[in-house]
């Protein structure tokens, strides 16, 4: 695994997360220059398909281990004494 690109996604996200606390959309649109705005348009249909698709994974990843078990026998719930 390339460490420097799992810290730069991290870091992404973080700074994405950062600037939407920061600016609505709308004053984005007002105050970022015309090449950011082009930058994020283009590039945004394809980081958003990515993401999403990574974001899925990691749900249905956590929403299966949060299930409770299906087997009576591995459904241990003490208080036997």
């Amino acid at each position: 695994m390339d460490t420097q690109l799992e810290y730069g996604v991290g870091t992404a996200v973080f700074l994405l997360e950062h600037a939407a606390e920061k600016i609505t959309p709308a004053d984005a649109d007002r105050e970022f220059g015309e090449v950011t705005k082009e930058n994020f348009w283009r590039m945004w249909p394809a980081v958003r398909e990515w993401g999403e698709a990574l974001w899925q994974m990691l749900e249905d990843e956590r929403a299966s281990a949060a299930r409770p078990a299906l087997d009576d026998e591995l459904d241990d719930v003490g208080g036997g004494g």
